[in-house]
């Protein structure tokens, strides 16, 4: 019987044969099983593809036994005013939210594992830039070693899941269960769990995409139910491009960040690159951020603000608002 292969699977063949690491080589793999019909004519190759992963992840194994050097690392310089990471199952659109709300086109397909490297994009929210990176998909037994360092380096966490999979809460479970064994728990600011040593905990936003997809909705109604109350939900699709606007206002509100506005005496306001503080800083803490010789010269400084001060004169530890502006006096 012949194989009849797909002409998509000759595409990801070549990548294949260009492909410089293990980790790379094993998830181009995957990308060619999942793309390949399963008959009786693609028996053969579907053993030897999963021979070759078997192999490839053996030899990994081993060179982290021995005690070498680090196989694949991904430490990715944070930009902007956060770094926000995507993670999920395969097929969850992942790709297409990155094509949709940054500066990068993602290759998006209509099989899995299409990401096999972190890719990263800037995306644009009101006056600031927010860094994104995509990263391989997340299935049983199956996990990038060096995710983990990309993960831990992040601001936050989007959990990416598919609304137009019948599977949806079983595959939420193997990630939550996949990255444990790495160490890694991810949560909401609201429910703040008891931390151990030696464990990292991310604050995540679960993100439920293809609510354009038939029965999307009683899917959306399942997570509700089993999910609501431990990560903060949004529905999107990525592809129709529906509630995108409130998918970047949440990501800014979970970043936990403000925008402050600087203007030199007797000047306009100067509202092209607004100073990014944590939430709860104050004056003190600003002025170290835009200059540090500020801190020490610093007497005193006038905040201008939404229906409250206006230009009034503020102490030094005065806790500061998203959109105040502040003129420094030295």
């Amino acid at each position: 019987m012949p194989a009849n292969l797909p002409p998509q699977y000759y595409e990801i063949e070549k990548k294949y044969k260009l492909a410089r690491t293990n980790q790379e080589k094993i998830a181009i793999l995957k990308q060619m099983f999942s793309i390949m019909p399963k008959h009786k004519g693609t028996n053969r190759l579907q053993g030897e593809i999963k021979a070759k992963i078997s192999k490839l992840n053996k030899e990994i194994i081993e060179k982290k036994q021995k005690g070498g050097k680090r196989i694949y690392s991904h430490y990715i310089p944070k930009q902007g005013a956060g770094q926000v990471v995507l993670i999920g199952p395969p097929n969850a659109g992942k790709s297409q939210i990155i094509s949709k709300v940054t500066d990068v086109d993602a290759e998006v397909a209509p099989y899995s594992f299409t990401t096999y490297k972190p890719i990263v994009g800037m995306m644009t929210f009101e006056d600031i830039k927010i860094q994104l990176i995509d990263t391989p998909p997340i299935a049983e037994n199956s996990i990038e070693s060096y995710l983990a360092e990309v993960i831990k380096n992040s601001d936050l966490i989007l959990l990416i899941v598919n609304l137009g999979s019948d599977d949806i809460l079983e595959e939420i479970d193997t990630i939550i269960k996949e990255l444990k064994k790495m160490k890694i728990l991810i949560w909401s600011k609201e429910k703040k769990a008891e931390k151990e040593e030696g464990w990292t905990y991310k604050r995540t936003i679960m993100v439920a995409n293809k609510i354009d997809i038939k029965g999307a909705n009683d899917r959306l109604i399942a997570l509700r139910e089993f999910y609501e109350d431990k990560f903060p939900l949004i529905s999107i699709s990525a592809k129709e491009e529906k509630n995108l606007k409130n998918f970047k206002e949440k990501i800014y509100e979970a970043l936990q960040i403000i925008r402050i506005y600087t203007k030199a005496p007797g000047k306009p306001i100067d509202k092209n690159e607004p100073v990014i503080l944590k939430k709860g800083n104050n004056v003190l803490e600003a002025a170290q951020a835009v200059h540090k010789d500020f801190v020490s010269k610093l007497k005193y400084a006038r905040i201008w603000s939404k229906n409250k001060f206006d230009g009034q004169e503020v102490k030094k530890d005065y806790i500061l608002k998203d959109g105040d502006v502040l003129e420094f006096h030295t």
